[in-house]
């Protein structure tokens, strides 16, 4: 339980530390909620919503990458079999990931939308 406990407060504090960088990098200010900024339609907001998306899927596996990497570390030899299979399903993720990410900017620069 205590190993868990170490894991965990390492992976809150990396989330934690990796959030507040937009916050400090963030140099532009959003429009209000309930506001669409002239002049945007659908397609501007669906492809936002989307790179959102990937974003947040892909931050999320990486994040299960490094809680894989750790247990590999620290898990023992039980520990170290169930690690491989989270760092292979990760990267399998990021794979996947990558992928939609492609299909979806061809699709659009196919559709010419």
């Amino acid at each position: 339980m205590r190993m868990f406990q170490q894991v965990s407060s390492v992976v809150i504090a990396s989330v934690a530390t990796v959030a507040q960088a937009g916050l400090a990098l963030a140099q532009i200010t959003a429009p209000s909620v309930g506001q669409v900024p002239a002049g945007t339609n659908i397609k501007d907001i669906l492809i936002k919503v989307g790179n959102w998306l990937l974003t947040i899927a892909g931050a999320l596996a990486v994040v299960y990458l490094i809680y894989g990497g750790i247990m590999y570390i620290v898990g023992g030899e039980k520990g170290a079999e169930k690690a491989k299979t989270m760092i292979i399903n990760a990267i399998t993720g990021l794979v996947i990931i990558a992928l939609a990410s492609l299909i979806a900017r061809l699709v659009v620069k196919t559709l010419g939308a």
